[in-house]
């Protein structure tokens, strides 16, 4: 089933064509463990005529494919055709009309859609596959594998031109892996805040997430786990500038132990993140993106696309100088651009401006000097 709907057009502005649908896949991909899937579904966006230039956008783990805003008219005709694509909507799509990434793709954005196609998708955390002694399993997906469920999409939407990738967290990992498979499927890939392989301390923190998750029996005690494997994470997306901006010191009252102002420190917003992301996801699939992202290394090497890596300083889960590395280490031609950013690793979902004026030069339509921003 798709929905097609329309953008809210005014004066002599032409209707942005917006589509969500679901592809089935009935003969399986090739994995990377070099077992063959069973049937699957890919649950995509497609924002525009794919006539134009497409661009790919992927973002984290808790990314969906609902990169762009729609307007109230688009809402209302999704809204028609809600019903019979309910089955098929991921526990990702929360808000279909936000848009993670809205403030850079749109009319006269950073990725203006009047010159590009966007393409997204939602990621696929495990899947079934058949073993040689004919078991049934099921396989946590790569960011390798990620790259193959892209490269079947665009056959089977038949674009067949050299698309640009912008990934960012996962989805950098994501473009990584597809720019070093399909080689010829790439012309433009932009990194933001990934590299080829993780630190051993992101590694530790995903370990001591999942140790959280064994520790779980009940219903509620996975729902808890959950919420705390979360305020983990949240703690290394942030840094504590920003931390420290936010948020009061807390004071406890005695004799009660109750903290004054509760709901203006730390400890009410981790626990407003962890009940938000527990309510929409499930130890099972967090558990295998987690996996999947142990998993991610890339030769750099045979990555032959031009590539422009953003890296953040103070970034606690991706190191800027692995990324520093990493771009000189690609064959392609590279640049370097340093994001600075209280943000930490949340920089891409945060620094609107800083990445509107490096997307619109990394794509061609800004004659700003690199030198600005690039650090090699």
């Amino acid at each position: 089933m798709t929905a097609a709907i329309e953008e809210l057009k005014s004066s002599s502005k032409k209707p942005l064509s917006v589509v969500f649908d679901v592809i089935a896949v009935e003969q399986g991909i090739p994995l990377s463990t070099g077992t063959t899937s069973q049937s699957f579904e890919i649950e995509y966006s497609l924002y525009g005529d794919t006539e134009l230039p497409v661009i790919v956008i992927i973002g984290g783990i808790t990314a969906s494919r609902e990169v762009l805003a729609l307007s109230k008219l688009s809402q209302e005709k999704l809204d028609e055709s809600k019903t019979m694509l309910r089955k098929q909507v991921s526990s990702n799509d929360q808000s279909i009309s936000s848009g993670w990434w809205s403030e850079l793709v749109g009319r006269n954005k950073a990725i203006d859609t009047k010159e590009y196609c966007v393409l997204s998708f939602n990621y696929i955390s495990r899947i079934n596959v058949v073993t040689p002694t004919n078991q049934r399993i099921s396989h946590t997906l790569t960011p390798t594998d990620q790259a193959s469920v892209l490269h079947l999409l665009l056959d089977s939407l038949q674009i067949q031109k050299p698309i640009t990738i912008i990934g960012s967290s996962y989805g950098g990992m994501v473009g990584l892996s597809f720019a070093e498979q399909f080689t010829k499927r790439i012309k433009q890939l932009t990194c933001i805040s990934a590299s080829d392989r993780s630190t051993h301390t992101a590694r530790a923190i995903r370990s001591i997430q999942k140790d959280i998750f064994e520790l779980a029996a009940s219903p509620k005690q996975k729902y808890q786990a959950l919420a705390l494997a979360r305020k983990l994470s949240i703690l290394f997306y942030r840094t504590d500038d920003i931390f420290d901006a936010q948020f009061i010191d807390p004071i406890v009252q005695s004799p009660l132990g109750q903290v004054i102002d509760f709901e203006k420190t730390i400890y009410s917003y981790l626990n407003h993140q962890g009940q938000k992301f527990a309510n929409n996801t499930t130890i099972k699939n967090y558990a295998a993106l987690l996996d999947s992202i142990d998993s991610h290394s890339v030769n750099a090497h045979k990555i032959k696309c031009s590539c422009s890596f953003l890296a953040v300083p103070n970034d606690r889960l991706v190191s800027y100088e692995s990324m520093r590395k990493l771009a000189h280490k690609v064959s392609g031609k590279s640049k370097f651009y340093r994001l600075e950013s209280i943000y930490g690793h949340d920089a891409f979902l945060k620094e609107f401006k800083q990445l509107t004026e490096l997307l619109k030069k990394i794509l061609g339509e800004s004659d700003e000097p690199s030198t600005n921003y690039a650090s090699c």
